[in-house]
């Protein structure tokens, strides 16, 4: 581990994390043994760790299991770092003993050399160095080895303690802010979202599939079909960094947001291009996975853009529908009902095109199609700044809370 040491405090000295702690790692007993699993020692895994106490976990395993594999038994408060996946870097403090698998690094500390909770914040505080460090792939891969050799600015063990006690009190607080300005965050999308619902269902009433709910007067209920000239699978091909057109596929929209410059490339004859090429105002909706449902209206897209095959493309009919408008339908509470309705029982949630065509949309004259979405707008816009601020907010207390660990470990807190 290249790590630059600076300068400590009198009384202090770097230390290896192994010459005061022992490192080891868990186990996954065999799946295909039933015996092995359904037991009562707890067995937690790489992706419950959230850098808090580990109070639950979904699995267990049995002594059996427990024996006949690398698993092994960790004791109360012992410190949890998962070392590979989307979690890795983070940290837990088993508050039970428990069983991990092996994408957790296990370290028991010497408490005579260390004060509890001292390690912890340590290793908190140098997070974004240990993933850097071990960054060698697609996700980042902490071995053993490193963790050893991390090292350790180490006080007295009483000053150790008044650094503990001053962090949990000052982190605590930190914590508390961001968790509420983060609540803030999502009464604001229920705000937006509650707004939705009383344009497209002010009576609250349960939607499915087949229901129909009451209207205002001169609205009606409209299908998908009714209101669009085309609805069309995308292309099916392989992404590639070179090409002839963009190629956007369903990981390409983050946020109700795609960023074209990250969209790659498709080797397309000029007709298979004029077929699926997006234009103004297209709506795209993912078809399958975590994401089914969700859609996206197309602005400006760049020249000889098209969309894979796990996206669906309807071209609202504008003599009919204002595309905005049925852009806000595709996001308010009463079409995910619908949605949730259709795909009830399966394992995978998907929609087809015949389907989604025949999704009804309450549908009001073009004139208060443009009303709602003006007002709707302007509401998002006010929405969106809003959270831009909170954002901004959380992001200067996090920094905050950098300083303040990285400082806390220099003697200086």
């Amino acid at each position: 581990m290249q790590q630059v040491l600076y300068k400590l405090p009198d009384g202090w000295s770097w230390r290896k994390l192994s010459e005061l702690a022992k490192t080891t790692s868990g186990g996954t007993p065999s799946r295909s043994n039933k015996h092995y699993w359904g037991g009562s020692i707890p067995w937690v895994k790489s992706g419950e760790l959230g850098d808090s106490r580990v109070e639950k976990n979904e699995e267990f395993i049995t002594e059996l299991g427990l024996k006949n594999s690398s698993a092994k038994l960790f004791p109360k408060e012992s410190l949890l770092l998962a070392l590979y996946g989307a979690t890795a870097g983070k940290l837990g403090v088993l508050t039970y003993d428990a069983a991990t698998n092996q994408a957790v690094c296990c370290i028991n500390q010497d408490d005579q050399l260390l004060a509890r909770d001292f390690l912890r914040y340590y290793l908190l505080s140098q997070r974004k160095k240990i993933i850097e460090d071990s960054f060698g792939g697609a996700q980042p891969n902490i071995s053993q080895a490193y963790v050893r050799e991390i090292d350790i600015p180490t006080p007295p063990l009483t000053e150790q303690k008044r650094i503990v006690e001053k962090l949990d009190a000052l982190l605590t607080r930190i914590d508390t802010a961001i968790e509420n300005l983060q609540e803030s965050i999502r009464l604001a999308d229920a705000l937006f979202s509650s707004a939705l619902n009383r344009v497209f269902n002010p009576s609250g009433t349960k939607v499915n599939f087949d229901s129909c709910y009451g209207l205002p007067e001169g609205w009606d209920w409209r299908t998908v079909n009714d209101l669009s000239t085309k609805i069309q699978y995308g292309h099916t091909a392989k992404a590639a960094d070179k090409g002839n057109a963009q190629f956007l596929r369903i990981t390409d929209i983050q946020d109700n947001n795609i960023d074209w410059l990250g969209v790659p490339f498709v080797d397309l004859k000029e007709k298979e291009i004029e077929k699926y090429a997006l234009k103004d105002n297209d709506l795209v909706f993912a078809r399958s996975g975590a994401t089914a449902g969700k859609s996206i209206l197309i602005k400006e897209p760049p020249r000889n853009a098209i969309f894979a095959s796990y996206l669906i493309r309807i071209v609202p009919d504008k003599e009919t529908i204002q595309p905005e408008y049925l852009e806000l339908f595709f996001k308010s509470p009463a079409y995910w009902d619908i949605v949730k309705a259709n795909a009830a029982g399966a394992a995978q949630p998907n929609i087809n095109g015949t389907k989604l065509g025949e999704f009804k949309v309450p549908t009001p004259s073009m004139e208060i199609q443009k009303r709602i979405v003006d007002e709707m707008s302007s509401l998002s816009a006010r929405v969106t700044e809003l959270k831009k601020e909170l954002r901004d907010k959380v992001y200067f207390i996090e920094s905050a809370k950098s300083s303040i660990l990285n400082s806390a470990f220099k003697g200086e807190l």
